[in-house]
């Protein structure tokens, strides 16, 4: 049994600037592994965009991907637990992204589908993964019928079109969505983002340590953004990276001096770890 279980996020935190992972990010992963921590990922990013990393890394404890929205097996690939949006409620997401001119997406947890204009706009969304697939229409798609269900919707536009989206499906889908709204990438285009409501990686890293058997007090997370920060709250320890906002230091046990620029940051915290 381990004695502690380290989320590590991915883009920010575990991946540089230019998505590559420092060398002392990795020896400390594996240094982890060889002390009884078991090391996973838990990221924004789909099945297919955080697999190949976790399996790079030798990790062997389930992924948490999409935000929370699922559990995966690192040598299956097999989902463990899901918290999918409701079809119905996707659907009706998706209409309103249509109705405000939007380009919308919809995110299962292994791919993004989109019609012609996502495709032409896929450098906004290749974070998530590169997995996509183009359909003529999302309006009565096959995707639909896939029983793993919706994981993300998304929309992407002007600031202006993204926050009236947001305020809409805020006021008429809240008790079902959790939505909010960002710029991508600090650019010009801005996205709108729900989520089944109560679903983030706190929730999902709660439930994997009840798997494993162990309380929150020998749970520790590494995070750099808020959709970090419901596993601030859940973790017993929390590393924030020196580059997070201030909301998000403020809600970490230790703020780390490591960036997202040169990396470190991981092997910063289990030093930490591994010093009590």
């Amino acid at each position: 049994m381990a004695r502690l279980l380290l989320a590590i996020d991915m883009d920010g935190t575990l991946l540089r600037d230019d998505k590559t992972i420092a060398g002392e990010d990795v020896d400390a992963i594996r240094l982890a592994a060889s002390r009884d921590i078991a090391v996973t990922l838990s990221t924004g990013r789909l099945t297919t965009g955080a697999l190949p990393t976790a399996r790079e890394l030798g990790l062997s404890t389930p992924l948490i991907c999409a935000d929370g929205s699922v559990l995966v097996d690192v040598s299956t690939g097999a989902y463990l637990e899901q918290r999918s949006i409701r079809r119905e409620h996707a659907e009706r997401a998706v209409l309103t992204l249509f109705e405000h001119g939007l380009t919308p997406y919809v995110f299962m947890a292994d791919a993004i589908h989109c019609e012609a204009a996502g495709e032409r706009q896929r450098a906004f969304v290749d974070t998530w993964t590169r997995e996509m697939v183009v359909h003529a229409s999302l309006v009565g798609a096959s995707l639909w019928q896939q029983p793993e269900g919706v994981a993300v919707t998304l929309g992407i536009g002007d600031e202006g079109t993204v926050a009236r989206a947001a305020e809409q499906l805020s006021v008429q889908h809240g008790d079902e969505l959790d939505t909010v709204h960002f710029t991508l990438g600090g650019s010009s285009v801005w996205g709108v983002r729900s989520l089944r409501r109560g679903c983030d990686k706190g929730q999902m890293l709660a439930s994997l340590a009840r798997r494993m058997a162990l309380p929150r007090e020998r749970v520790a997370v590494v995070g750099d953004w808020l959709n970090d920060l419901g596993m601030f709250e859940y973790a017993g320890r929390s590393f924030a990276m020196g580059h997070a906002p201030p909301v998000v230091r403020a809600a970490a046990t230790h703020v780390l001096t490591a960036t997202s620029h040169a990396g470190g940051g991981v092997a910063e915290a289990i030093k930490a770890l591994l010093s009590t």
